[in-house]
């Protein structure tokens, strides 16, 4: 069965919102990685459905363990949560900045695709940067962003790297990457660590980096990190791209994310 739901980032008007098509079967960890790039965020972060009176999440990479009384998601589809048209469910992403989603279950519909890939239909305006502050972060950012002569604008154009056009929404670009994006390759990406010596050198310093200033580095950034040109940082992103080791946000400034534990990874020199 193929879900039409609406996805509502709730509290922010006017409303962030996507309307997507995903096949029932999927796994609920599989739909949280749907909702990710439909809405435009990164999967940095930990995140929960709240279904009804139950709960649903993963493990938590440092307590290694699920939290009071949340249910493993992966072991649950949507079609067992949600198995009528009008339910209505909680997804919420990041429990520091506490972004919470409405997610309405429109319709239903019968399917004889075998490999039904999940689509956008509709969607209005982008989504907030990820660790602007929630909803509150957000307004102050957008107020910022739009007066130049506001006292954290240029702080805030510097951070997020550039512009910002909150009424944006790349809905072709979104649906080129669905359409492209294989999940069991994603997930078997997570745990391949065969990574070369440089590699693994422009790996550290991304997760190094991000830890360390709070966002992902610029290309310009790592070009003077290791004294090369633009068109090598260009070629190493994208293999590390096609190896599954890296995820960007297409066209979004400073977008870079590492896939892989850091444990897994060395130490840069």
């Amino acid at each position: 069965m193929i879900y039409q739901l609406k996805i509502t980032l709730l509290n922010i008007e006017p409303p962030i919102w996507r309307r997507v098509l995903v096949d029932g079967q999927k796994s609920l960890d599989d739909l949280h990685l749907y909702i990710q790039i439909a809405m435009g965020w990164t999967n940095s972060h930990l995140h929960e459905f709240q279904i009804g009176d139950s709960r649903y999440g993963m493990c938590d990479p440092e307590f290694d363990d699920l939290g009071e009384d949340v249910q493993e998601e992966e072991l649950f589809t949507l079609e067992e949560v949600a198995p009528f048209v009008g339910v209505e469910f909680l997804y919420e992403y990041d429990f520091g900045d506490s972004w919470e989603h409405q997610v309405k279950v429109e319709a239903i519909e019968e399917t004889e695709e075998e490999d039904f890939k999940t689509v956008v239909l509709a969607g209005e305006r982008s989504c907030p940067p990820e660790d602007v502050g929630g909803v509150l972060g957000y307004e102050e950012f957008l107020e910022a962003m739009a007066d130049s002569d506001h006292p954290e604008h240029t702080a805030m154009v510097d951070w997020i790297g550039g512009k910002f056009d909150p009424e944006y929404y790349p809905i072709d670009s979104v649906n080129k990457y669905l359409a492209e994006f294989d999940i069991d390759a994603f997930y078997d990406s997570i745990v391949d660590t065969s990574y070369t010596y440089r590699q693994g050198q422009y790996l550290a310093f991304i997760h190094y980096y991000t830890k360390v200033n709070g966002i992902p580095p610029a290309q310009a950034d790592i070009q003077r990190y290791f004294g090369v040109t633009p068109p090598t940082v260009n070629s190493m992103l994208k293999r590390l791209e096609e190896r599954g080791f890296i995820a960007r946000v297409a066209r979004r400034a400073r977008s870079i994310r590492v896939l892989i534990d850091q444990s897994n990874l060395p130490e840069l020199e």
